[in-house]
């Protein structure tokens, strides 16, 4: 999913739960988008413009990118992150 289509469902209030991890290949955070479909619901990662899985470099940016489009509440997973506890 790219950032237009998740504009339009975060303005329509079709997402559900918006989930942050972070990734250790990438050494960023992907996003994860749950939202209502007429069948149930949906998962789907934000991508880039031009295919693949959006990176971002720090968590701030995340958090900047999706208030811009209204969701200012997220689930982080930092599991992988150098310095963060096992579970």
């Amino acid at each position: 999913m790219q950032l237009p289509k998740l504009k339009v469902l975060a303005e329509a209030g079709a997402v559900r739960e918006v989930e942050v991890n972070h990734e250790v290949a990438d050494s960023g955070w992907t996003v994860q988008v749950t939202y209502a479909t007429r069948h149930g619901e949906r998962c789907e990662a934000l991508e880039r413009q031009r295919g693949g899985a959006r990176a971002f470099a720090t968590l701030d940016a995340v958090a900047r990118t999706l208030a811009g489009l209204g969701l200012t509440t997220f689930r982080v997973n930092a599991a992988g992150l150098a310095g963060a506890a096992a579970p």
